[in-house]
């Protein structure tokens, strides 16, 4: 049996976001407080970049930039990935591996509605694999 996984089935529907203009200080310890590795950066109500603990690492902390007075958007990635809520997950899978990225905004009807990460992905397919069924 052959099953269609969609993203809206593995995506986590909770989207963490900061301002633009907020310091990378806080925008870590977010992350710290909701255990997670990214955070999406906002302008107003418009998704605009993404910044993950390796973009602390890479832009901020090997740079010797102080996190406290560090802007988010200096920092960030973009323009950001996205993909449908009715993407198939093997699809998402692949715009990860060509982008060499590991989280994708997951868009509806052009609003964000979560996002999905390789760990859901690979929950899901070890899900999948589990119970003997095929992607």
């Amino acid at each position: 049996m052959k099953l269609p996984v969609m993203v809206r089935e593995v995506m986590t529907p909770t989207i963490v976001s900061v301002d633009a203009s907020a310091s990378v200080k806080d925008a870590a310890n977010l992350m710290l407080e909701k255990g997670i590795g990214s955070v999406i950066v906002m302008e107003g109500e418009k998704p605009v970049g993404i910044m993950t603990e390796r973009d602390i690492l890479k832009r901020v902390v090997v740079k010797g930039l102080d996190p406290a007075t560090t802007k988010v958007k200096d920092v960030m990635s973009s323009p950001l990935v996205t993909v449908k809520a009715d993407t198939y997950i093997v699809d998402a899978s692949r715009i990860m591996a060509e982008k060499n990225i590991r989280r994708l905004l997951v868009v509806e009807d052009s609003k964000a509605v979560g996002i999905v990460t390789e760990k859901d992905l690979l929950r899901a397919l070890n899900s999948y694999l589990a119970l003997g069924l095929k992607i």
